[in-house]
């Protein structure tokens, strides 16, 4: 029986688009695609993600690779970027009615702790039961150590779960361990309803 559904961040609850996070900061198309290229695009992005790095040492880094002028807009981006992702509003309807029916919520995500504890400390934090982050447990998916360590700290079941990811391997993984997996886009939001509540 159905009991835990498993989000990722990314493409799942919220668009994950570096060039509609970057439209908001007022910078000419040279400066946008620099930056999209400096910081989104840079091995130090994922680093962050693997908790390797942290957020301010990355700052650093991306500001020693721009010109003198841009240096506070890195720092800018760097802090604020969060709050320029569009989070979608249906998905969060969609976990509000599944706790409404008895639902556990979890979140399973790559991502560095600046925005994880963003999602954790807004009101969107008070959809889920739990959280497992890749920076702060040094692994990522599709690693399967990162689904059982959610499994393990939230004493989860793995056939009781099903996974929500936007990427095929991220999924594949989560099966392999018997977790229940659907590959996610939001326009696919109606199947995924369809799936859990029939």
């Amino acid at each position: 029986m159905l009991k835990n559904i498993i989000f990722d961040f990314g493409n799942v609850i919220m668009n994950y688009n570096p060039d509609e996070i970057l439209y908001h900061y007022q910078l000419t198309s040279e400066e946008h695609d620099l930056l999209r290229k400096t910081i989104f695009e840079s091995k130090e992005w994922s680093e962050i993600d693997a908790g390797k790095i942290d957020e301010k040492e990355a700052t650093k880094i991306f500001i020693s690779r721009v010109p003198v002028e841009l240096q506070k807009k890195v720092k800018q981006i760097m802090t604020t970027w969060p709050e320029n992702v569009d989070f979608y509003e249906p998905v969060f309807r969609f976990m509000d009615q599944l706790r409404k029916q008895g639902y556990h919520i979890y979140a399973l995500s790559n991502t560095g702790m600046e925005f994880a504890n963003f999602v954790k400390n807004s009101s969107m934090g008070d959809y889920f039961d739990g959280f497992v982050f890749s920076a702060q447990e040094k692994m990522m998916k599709p690693d399967k150590q990162i689904y059982q360590c959610l499994l393990k700290r939230y004493d989860l079941k793995p056939e009781e779960c099903l996974f929500v990811d936007d990427l095929e391997n991220n999924t594949k993984a989560a099966s392999e361990l018997g977790i229940q997996a659907f590959t996610f886009k939001i326009d696919r939001l109606d199947e995924l309803k369809k799936k859990i509540l029939g």
